[in-house]
């Protein structure tokens, strides 16, 4: 007698997005929606800036919002702007997500009361020891005394961990060893920077990617990268910084750089960049923790906030990296040009001293990379998280 098939229901899942600055909020959450798919719930994302989430997606600005997430099966809803004082017409999905405390809908959360979603905030990235006392912590909400439990990514064991695909490794060795850019004419005229990126460089050549803020030291960057020992493939990333730095080269004389223009890549395409590239200059939380998790050796240009409060997450996360550098030295000096870089100063031969030690600079960066693989993907653990309830 054939054994009979338990009968699985999946459960659907709403996630809230509100676009306030650059890329870095649409990105976590689609981030985020994907890799929800992936453990098999039916994904809904309301998001009140469509356009920042096709440029992500890799579609045409032109995408009807429907349309935009087709491809990964899940849904896009646009978030309209009378919700907030209005009626919204959504019913409430059985996990409900805030991304980054952005406040629902008053009628939706009011719906909310009457079906009881689980109910979760996913908040900002950091490596600091108090997130580890807040993740998983019930805040009751006032109102309807439904729990929001809220959730914090971050780098150690009691955090929630950073979102890691499932097909993350396979995807990483295909490019580094296999052909991972077999296309018609098409494609490569559409991926150029990406086969370009593929093929075998200089030994002595180093790959630099450049992602990060205009109001950083760009100009003492650019000197730095021009008296490098090494001739440097400089490529930078379609951003205000990225053009400046571009400038600042050109302007250089006797340089060894030469400088490749990238187009906005989506997001999927941003970890060939990282895979590829031998230093990275990132910014942000998203591209940050992308570069965390691929293991390669990189600078941090950390979003500024008040009263230097981004300098403290700056030397929590060096904290935790401290124990992956064998040679200790080499640490300080990464944390040093670190922490100058985002205070405005870049000093060219502590950036010499660190591409001489790049061969440990780049196992460090490993050791930490498998670290974080260790904790496991943040989608398993939230989803772990959502079956409790």
């Amino acid at each position: 007698m054939p054994a009979v098939q338990k009968a699985v229901t999946y459960l659907d899942i709403d996630i809230f997005c509100r676009v306030i600055d650059n890329f870095g909020d649409a990105g976590v959450m689609w981030r985020l929606a994907r890799a929800l798919r992936a453990e098999g719930y039916a994904v809904r994302l309301i998001i009140d800036d469509p356009t920042t989430l096709c440029a992500l997606a890799g579609c045409d600005s032109h995408t009807p919002i429907e349309k935009i997430g087709s491809n990964e099966s899940i849904e896009v809803c646009l978030w309209e702007k009378d919700w907030d004082t209005a009626s919204c017409p959504l019913l409430p999905a059985s996990v409900v997500i805030e991304g980054f405390a952005c406040r629902l809908p008053s009628d939706y959360q009011a719906k909310m009361a009457k079906t009881s979603p689980a109910w979760f905030n996913i908040d900002y990235f950091s490596a600091e020891d108090w997130i580890e006392n807040c993740h998983l912590v019930p805040s009751i909400d006032p109102s309807s005394g439904l729990i929001k439990t809220n959730y914090f990514p971050g780098v150690t064991e009691k955090s929630g961990g950073l979102i890691i695909e499932k097909d993350y490794e396979h995807n990483r060795h295909r490019l580094i060893f296999g052909s991972g850019f077999k296309a018609d004419e098409k494609d490569y005229e559409h991926n150029r920077h990406l086969f370009l990126m593929k093929q075998p460089k200089d030994t002595n050549t180093l790959r630099v990617l450049f992602f990060a803020y205009p109001y950083g030291p760009i100009e003492k960057i650019a000197q730095a990268l021009c008296e490098a020992k090494r001739s440097i493939e400089l490529s930078v990333t379609q951003c205000e910084a990225g053009q400046l730095l571009a400038q600042a080269v050109s302007k250089q004389i006797n340089s060894r750089v030469t400088v490749n223009s990238l187009p906005f890549v989506s997001q999927k395409d941003f970890d060939h960049l990282l895979w590829s590239s031998d230093i990275v200059f990132i910014r942000g939380e998203d591209s940050a923790a992308r570069a965390m998790i691929a293991g390669v050796p990189f600078l941090w240009h950390i979003y500024h906030q008040d009263d230097d409060v981004h300098m403290l997450k700056l030397r929590a996360l060096e904290g935790r990296f401290e124990n992956c550098f064998e040679d200790k030295a080499l640490f300080k000096k990464w944390s040093q040009l670190q922490e100058a870089m985002n205070e405005g100063e870049f000093d060219p031969d502590i950036f010499s001293d660190l591409i001489d030690g790049l061969d440990q600079w780049k196992k460090a960066s490993e050791c930490f990379s498998k670290k974080i693989k260790a904790i496991g993907s943040l989608a398993e653990k939230l989803s772990e998280q959502i079956k409790k309830i």
